[in-house]
Parts: C-alpha cells; structure tokens; sequence
C-alpha cells in the first residue's frame, strides 16, 4: 500500500520531501505560496501544483502532509493538515513555542491523527554518544548545558 502523501513548502528541504514521497510512496501535490516553486516540483513529479495549503487538502485529500514551511508556520499548517484528516510530518522545529505544540499534540489526539517531528540529527555519532553518555549516567548531576551549532546557511536561509 502507498501512502498518499502532499508537501506543503518548496524550498530545498520541500524538495528532498518530495523526491523522496515520490519514491516511497504516492506524492498526490505540493504547494508553496511561491507558485514557480510549486509548479516546478509539481511537474517534475507530474502532480498538480498549489498556492495554498487549503487547496492541497481540498484537491488531493492526502493520507500524509508534509510541513516544510517557515517555523513560524508550522504549528498553523499542521493543525489545519491533522484536520483535514491527514496525518502530519512536520519539519523541525515542531513550533516556536511550547503552547503551539501543545496545541498540535491535542489537534492529533482530537482527530486521531500521527504528528511526526523531523529529528534526524539524534542519529549523528556526537549525539548517540553523548545519549549514551546520558543513558549510562557518567555525565553526573546535570545543572546546566550549552550547546554551540555551526551551520553552513547564507542570510536568505534566516
């Protein structure tokens, strides 16, 4: 069985989403309020290309919507997505407060729908050791932490 899956933003990450639902399973629409960008994915994929994510879930009835929009809008878009009878898989990060994920957390629950949370950093070898390091308890009393990431993002990124 494929899952029917829509991608809702694309940009770089949309992108790989797409080409991978596509492999894996059913991609049935994108969208992104940028309409070159949709429409470009959309034929590569022969799928029909949307400005919105309200005609995504109305012209495609997805089984699994992909949230690749600004953080600021993840919260927005997968509510509305877990609505619509979708489960949701939301880029990271979830939402850019704890209130809003709240609120997708009960969203899934009241329509009995998957939230899913991209975090394929926790495979990286720095962070399974340092969770080992945790799970073993060889860190001690934990106060405290700082974390210094350096990513590789030019100014449109932010």
């Amino acid at each position: 069985m494929q899952y029917r899956i829509a991608v809702l933003g694309c940009g770089h990450i949309g992108r790989k989403h797409a080409a991978l639902a596509a492999r894996y399973g059913k991609l049935v629409g994108v969208a992104d309020t940028d309409q070159e960008k949709s429409t470009v994915i959309g034929r590569l994929y022969q799928v029909s290309a949307y400005s919105n994510l309200t005609e995504l879930l109305a012209q495609t009835e997805p089984e699994i919507v992909v949230i690749c929009t600004p953080n600021g809008l993840h919260a927005e878009h997968s509510k509305e997505a877990l609505r619509a009878n979708a489960h949701v898989l939301c880029e990271k990060p979830m939402a850019l407060n704890s209130r809003d994920a709240g609120e997708m957390i009960q969203t899934a629950r009241l329509f009995n729908k998957k939230l899913f949370v991209v975090k394929q950093n926790r495979f990286n070898p720095p962070v399974a050791w340092v969770k080992q390091l945790l799970d073993q308890q060889q860190l001690g009393r934990l106060v405290g932490f700082q974390l210094n990431a350096f990513w590789n993002r030019t100014p449109a990124y932010y």
